[in-house]
């Protein structure tokens, strides 16, 4: 099983990479029934640096609760690091579940869909560093900048937070740009590695569909009229096998691509109004890619769910066509009719309360206009008057 899923895990050097940054390994060590946290100390470090910021953003909120502006921006940083401490814990978690899916996801795919896969992923992973690393480093030059030309030393952050010391002091500030570097390492690798790795499985779970209907009219045409699956039972099995496999895979993911969609409202209003309502020392490098992310992570999630179901339901459309119904007897007619009927069925990826797909999508996008367009109202008529 181990040589197994190391050749899964082949295709996996994306997210192999990310989770080995937080100090975790997708393969699980040979005889032992250890799970994918290697390195606990510094996962743990991660988790309470991201925790405390999370309190300072709370208390910056809280301070400034009368000022949209300031409170929507501290809002969109709250979100996104309450979003990836959530998915990590339910990855390690179910972290078991998923390796185990990953083995049965072993079986060969195209090449040219792997290295479109791991594109995409190493794409998604530059946007994440990228927000990470310009959250840092503009602030970070704009603070020298400043105290080259003024000989004074006044920060300058784009992090709307509260904290209980004084960064004023360049020591002070020096240790808090080191603790930063924890929180955005932990945000970078954990949305790039859970998020893909979800692609990673809708793409598989697309390419098995593929392969199912590539085979329907070879099978058919060599079908065998004398046996009473007309030779067609392996095929069958094939299929009921991906379904349960596709439903174990629904299982695994639905709590965080529940979490994704409850906060990714949020955050596209958030994001918005940024935009339309800047303020400043505001970090326009990080924005930028801070959108893409959101954008692509929505992608990821709604797409990735949508391939899934169109490939099923190209199978069943084909084995639909392609039957030749009028060929066969009627007990044969009557035997076929099961498995044509559960074919049919609609494949949903679900999120608890919400199907995945591209009416969620034009849902979000409406949700978050609409909070965008309440926010405007407010920011009109109690700051600008």
């Amino acid at each position: 099983m181990f040589k197994l899923l190391a050749v899964s895990l082949a295709d996996l050097w994306t997210q192999r990479f990310t989770f080995a940054r937080m100090g975790l390994d997708l393969q699980p060590l040979s005889g032992t029934g250890d799970g994918v946290l290697r390195r606990p100390i510094l996962y743990g470090i991660m988790v309470l640096a991201t925790s405390f910021e999370l309190c300072t953003v709370c208390a910056f909120m809280v301070h400034h609760r009368h000022q949209i502006v300031l409170c929507s921006e501290a809002l969109m940083h709250g979100v996104q690091m309450i979003s990836s401490l959530l998915k990590m814990t339910i990855f390690l978690a179910k972290s078991r579940d998923l390796i185990s899916l990953i083995h049965q996801l072993q079986e060969p795919v195209p090449s040219r869909v792997v290295r479109r896969g791991q594109l995409l992923a190493a794409i998604y992973f530059l946007m994440c560093a990228g927000t990470s690393v310009s959250f840092l480093l503009v602030p970070l030059a704009l603070t020298m900048l400043r105290f080259y030309q003024t000989d004074r030393f006044e920060p300058v952050s784009s992090f709307r937070v509260l904290l209980p010391y004084d960064v004023t002091q360049p020591h002070i500030y020096a240790l808090d740009c080191c603790l930063m570097v924890f929180v955005l390492t932990f945000f970078c690798c954990s949305t790039t590695g859970v998020d893909t790795l979800y692609g990673w499985f809708a793409l598989g779970l697309s390419s098995h569909y593929r392969r199912l209907t590539a085979q329907l009219q070879p099978q058919l045409l060599q079908s065998d009229p004398s046996r009473s699956d007309l030779g067609l039972g392996e095929l069958f099995a094939q299929h009921s096998r991906l379904l349960a496999l596709v439903a174990r895979f629904n299982v695994a993911f639905r709590e965080i691509a529940f979490v994704e969609v409850l906060v990714i409202c949020v955050l596209y209003c958030s994001v918005i109004c940024q935009y339309i309502m800047p303020h400043t020392d505001q970090n326009f490098a990080f924005l930028g890619f801070f959108s893409m992310v959101v954008t692509t992570q929505l992608c990821i999630y709604l797409f990735g769910a949508e391939q899934v179901r169109l490939e099923a339901e190209r199978f069943s459309r084909h084995l639909y066509q392609e039957m030749p119904w009028q060929r066969l007897s009627p007990s044969h007619r009557r035997l076929l009719l099961l498995p044509l009927q559960r074919a049919q069925s609609e494949m949903v990826l679900g999120a608890y309360f919400f199907d995945l797909g591209r009416p969620l999508l034009v849902w979000i996008f409406r949700t978050a206009g609409s909070f965008t367009t309440l926010l405007n109202a407010l920011y009109a008529k109690y700051e600008t008057a």
